[in-house]
């Protein structure tokens, strides 16, 4: 092919704001934007070869108060020049501005502009960075809403001028944020008497906040963050609230981590020189074409779920490229069905992902070799979960099958007219019935369109939102449910919670939400999600009169920081007394007991004042709302066969005694797990137990009240979105006690002999 011949314009043209904003983005949030400040105090210390004991770090919050604005600020003892801002500072989008020419080795690096995209993005009002290097400061800042920095408050006064004391002039730029030089650590004081300066970057009047920074969620979710692994190994980060020094005094660590029994060695996989892209079904080169060394995968395990703070920020493979951090996977996204993926985590070493590295290092671009190393890793973790899993599997023999089989399906009879009269007593008067609902006649089938909707397109901060989503076969008709999982494509404003099914609100912004079942590639429609900034909320009507049994739904008037007012907003709502009546998420209110409860609303951020709910006494619930239902089925794992599919269902200690899973929701099946601890315990012969115990009788007739109550609670909520997970889960003392009467009085035989229930 001929060599194209052209002449090159003289330079390129670049429109600088659109450009500025594009790169600064990814930075829209304080989670983001402060691990950047601390990467860039860690390479400042590096490239000084400050020793390790010299290398602090202080995160500084200031809650302001009524007639000063809120401030976070950074501060390290490392001072810059007017030529090291002039020449890396205010350059932006430059890979090299951490070297500085110098060479050094050990630096984190970047693409030069995380640092400054926070500052311009997320501080209403300003933001700077305040300087000493030797006798000479610089204050160098952005107003809030504009891109070109400068020197405050002019070139002649903020650029190089003289300081004779150091450390009054920290003890002055402290001032500003009420704290006292005493009030540092120990270690910041002795940083600063050895070293040269230091560089103190402040926001003032931080944007999703007011008068409260949301602390420690705002740590746990920095420390969490990928990149600040490598940081909080290179120094100490020390953090000071209001002048008050967090956590005792103590700096920032990792959380450390238990390997799980049996597993406390990495275990560490060889990454292939060629992998196949599962989209294109190519070949892919993973070393550059030899260019490059093979890659290594590490997986470690931990001895708790890390679902749950603060490991839940450590449970991804990080990957890395010439020992570069460059991106990140949660364990999650994988598409791994085993709840040992809940006790797993990584690295991922391979070089060939260097220019697959974004700008904000959370993700990997997508490639043909990015998605053949998520697939490959993928199979090896699924691979490792099998191994344990194997470990857990207990073999039944026929014996022990056909006896809890037995046991079951005679318990499984004995619940439904006992379930049934409890319904009728819930729903409408003597001899009216309200079967249970399941959702049996859809058919089985392969979805080719999966649809999403949400009760609301905005949401306060702190809550958990759950839409609902319904899928569709070729002929457009509803077919069962499948596995799936949620999408979300900014985990900083909406975390997605895998194991739940929730999506949970972090900060103020807006991410995009979608559904992805787990085999295959079929997705759902995308709804935006905004998080919004609420100052104040009203609950309508404040007072309310309701019988037993009967329902009003409230609305909450919320007033956000932009001023607009607005009754759409998802909130989360409780009440003060859960005898008296319960909330839903949707606010709707429901008596049970006589008396008086109050019912509140509200974000992380901001509680209504309370409204009065008074609960009168009466018969029950309208006989409109009645409808036929069926009853639903209690199956075992390991012993009962998936009814759709004919296989064992297998769980693990890892899974809750009791399950539903995502797909037996609509079928209206419930497993009572065989591999929780205490069910092993009481089916193993050899410590003289055995399903024929009446340890085991026991145990399986409390599974079953435990599955009829959540039963009950699923049904009591009417709203039109199908079951709620958190009504599943709330306990009902009053239901649980009724039920266990009933059992003692029908099912003593059962209990003490094992005589089974007609």
């Amino acid at each position: 092919m001929p060599k194209l011949r052209y002449t090159p314009d003289e330079d390129i043209a670049v429109h600088p704001e659109s450009a500025i904003r594009q790169l600064a983005r990814h930075f829209g949030s304080h989670e983001a934007g402060l691990p950047e400040w601390l990467k860039n105090s860690a390479d400042a210390y590096i490239r000084q070869q400050v020793p390790r004991e010299g290398r602090v770090i202080v995160l500084i919050f200031d809650y302001g108060r009524r007639s000063r604005p809120a401030s976070i600020a950074c501060l390290d003892f490392v001072g810059m020049t007017s030529q090291d801002i002039e020449d890396y500072f205010r350059q932006w989008a430059d890979p090299q501005a951490a070297e500085r020419g110098m060479g050094v080795t050990g630096l984190q690096g970047g693409h030069g502009h995380g640092g400054k995209a926070y500052m311009i993005q997320m501080f209403r009002d300003y933001a700077y960075l305040h300087t000493v290097s030797g006798n000479k400061g610089c204050k160098y800042g952005v107003p809030g809403g504009e891109l070109v920095f400068g020197y405050i408050p002019t070139l002649e006064e903020g650029r190089g001028y003289p300081v004779p004391d150091p450390q009054r002039e920290l003890e002055n730029a402290l001032g500003e944020l009420r704290v006292r030089f005493r009030d540092l650590p120990e270690a910041a004081r002795a940083s600063l008497d050895q070293g040269e300066g230091f560089t103190l970057v402040r926001g003032v009047g931080p944007k999703g906040y007011r008068n409260r920074i949301g602390l420690p969620h705002l740590i746990d979710r920095i420390v969490g963050d990928a990149q600040m692994t490598r940081t909080l190994q290179l120094c100490d980060v020390y953090v000071v609230v209001n002048g008050r020094l967090f956590d005792q005094g103590q700096p920032l660590a990792l959380p450390e981590i238990a390997p799980m029994p049996g597993a406390e060695e990495p275990k560490e996989f060889v990454i292939p020189v060629a992998l196949r892209d599962p989209v294109s079904e190519r070949m892919v080169s993973t070393t550059g074409e030899g260019r490059l060394a093979q890659g290594k995968l590490t997986l470690r395990t931990s001895d708790k779920s890390m679902r749950w703070r603060p490991r839940v920020f450590r449970h991804n493979i990080r990957f890395m490229a010439r020992s570069d951090f460059c991106g990140e996977i949660e364990m999650t996204e994988l598409g791994v069905a085993s709840s040992y993926r809940d006790r797993m985590y990584g690295e991922c070493l391979l070089d060939a992902l260097e220019e697959y590295k974004q700008s904000d290092r959370r993700r990997l671009t997508e490639s043909p070799l990015t998605r053949a190393l998520n697939d490959w890793i993928r199979r090896q973790v699924a691979d490792y979960c099998r191994q344990f899993e194997s470990r857990d599997r207990r073999v039944y023999d026929q014996r022990e099958r056909d006896t809890l089989s037995q046991i079951n399906a005679a318990l499984d009879r004995w619940k439904n007219p006992l379930l049934e009269n409890i319904m009728r007593g819930l729903w409408g008067p003597e001899g009216e019935r309200r079967r249970v609902r399941t959702s049996l006649s859809l058919p089985a089938g392969t979805p080719t369109r999966v649809e999403l909707t949400a009760s609301h397109s905005r949401a306060g901060v702190g809550v958990s939102i759950r839409p609902r989503v319904r899928f569709f076969g070729a002929a457009g008709n509803r077919v069962r449910a499948v596995p799936y999982q949620w999408v979300s494509s900014d985990s900083s404003v909406a975390f997605v919670d895998h194991n739940l099914l929730t999506i949970n609100t972090l900060s103020t912004g807006i991410a995009h939400i979608h559904a992805e079942i787990l085999e295959g590639r079929l997705c759902s429609n995308s709804i935006a999600l905004e998080v919004v900034d609420i100052l104040e909320i009203r609950i309508q009507p404040q007072q309310v009169e309701l019988c037993s049994g009967g329902r009003h739904r409230f609305s909450a008037l919320c007033r956000l920081a932009n001023g607009e007012q607005t009754t759409d907003i998802y909130l989360a709502w409780d009440v003060g007394n859960n005898a008296v009546a319960r909330v839903s998420s949707a606010g709707l209110i429901y008596g049970f007991e006589p008396g008086e409860t109050r019912v509140y609303a509200g974000d992380d951020r901001c509680l209504s004042e309370p409204a009065i709910a008074t609960i009168m006494p009466a018969a029950g619930i309208e006989a409109a709302n009645r409808r036929q239902r069926a009853y639903p089925r209690v199956l075992i794992s390991n012993i009962d066969p998936d009814p759709q599919t004919g296989e064992l269902v297998q769980f693990t200690s890892e899974h809750p005694p009791v399950v539903q899973r995502t797909i037996d929701v609509e079928r209206g099946i419930w497993w009572i797990n065989s591999a929780s601890p205490l069910a092993r315990l009481y089916l193993d012969r050899g410590r003289e137990y055995g399903c024929d115990s009446r340890e085991w009788r026991m145990y399986h007739l409390e599974r079953f009240i435990e599955i009829m109550a959540r039963i009950r609670l699923s049904l009591d909520d009417r709203q039109g979105e199908g079951m709620s997970y958190d009504a599943w889960m709330e306990p009902w003392d009053e239901t649980a006690a009724r039920m266990q009467e009933q059992a003692a009085s029908s099912l003593e035989g059962f209990i003490m002999g094992g005589r089974l229930p007609e």
